[in-house]
């Protein structure tokens, strides 16, 4: 059984009737030209059109676009080769300045971000890329930014993830730090030595007016060697000229004995 005239009819303007109409998606913006001229921006939803006046050109994306920067070469200020990889996140905040502005916005972005990132290496030292990389980032988002926005594009942010140095280089950086890292220790150490110093002279001065202050001291030491229980301690007679420290045993009773004995009387030769 054949179809109707009338159905026939019917498909036929439903078909044509379906041309007159187009659908958006909510992350898209469609551009519509009517003989050529800029009409309008299309948002999300169902959207009316008249075929073969008007016809929607082109399609822009308005969500956040990631581009991995592919590795750029160049010699910072200090003159040293280097390799930057970095992130670059931008959007598109106006879909009619980026199809009549430009030929193709995402090819033009992404080659204004890679002619920013070689010239920000040239204008930064290496200690700059290496230890300010959030600031670097910063200052070529601004520097790109200033250029697309006439193609209705906002950068969001630029991330610098890696800045590569020769093997070379690298262990010149490790050296340098190092020794960076031993002059603070070696200038830390002579402040504790010159404090240390200034300590043990106020404490002779006081042990120099304080004989018993010296004996104390000199007692309190011989303890702190007794609790270390590693060798065996003999305590030895004390000195008597007054700087509290030992002395070998016997020595001073030897000594007092000698100067305490009479010296032996001469004999006349004539008696002999």
């Amino acid at each position: 059984m054949g179809l109707s005239v009338g159905t026939l009819i019917a498909l036929g303007l439903g078909g044509i009737l379906f041309r007159f109409f187009g659908i958006c998606n909510e992350w898209d913006r469609k551009i519509l030209f009517t003989l050529g001229r800029f009409t309008r921006v299309v948002g999300p939803g169902l959207y009316f059109y008249i075929p073969l006046l008007q016809s929607p050109k082109q399609t822009v994306d308005l969500r956040i676009v990631t581009y991995t920067v592919p590795l750029q070469k160049g010699l910072t200020r200090d003159n040293i080769p280097v390799d930057v990889d970095a992130i670059v996140f931008y959007k598109v905040h106006n879909a009619k300045f980026a199809v009549l502005n430009v030929d193709n916005y995402r090819e033009a972005t992404q080659m204004a971000a890679r002619a920013a990132i070689r010239d920000m290496v040239g204008k930064s030292n290496l200690d700059q890329l290496l230890s300010e990389r959030d600031a670097v980032g910063e200052l070529i988002r601004s520097h790109i930014s200033d250029f697309v926005m006439q193609w209705g594009v906002t950068i969001i942010s630029v991330e610098v993830k890696d800045v590569i140095v020769s093997a070379e280089l690298e262990e010149a950086i490790s050296r340098e730090a190092a020794a960076e890292r031993e002059k603070r220790a070696r200038l830390k150490l002579a402040e504790a030595e010159e404090l240390a110093a200034d300590a043990m002279g106020k404490a002779a001065d006081k042990y120099a007016k304080s004989a018993t202050a010296l004996q104390l001291r000199s007692m309190n030491m011989l303890y702190e060697m007794c609790m270390e229980g590693k060798s065996t301690m003999v305590f030895v007679p004390t000195s008597s000229n007054g700087s509290g420290m030992p002395s070998l045993i016997g020595v001073e009773g030897i000594q007092n004995m000698l100067l305490k004995q009479p010296e032996p009387a001469m004999i006349p030769k004539n008696e002999a």
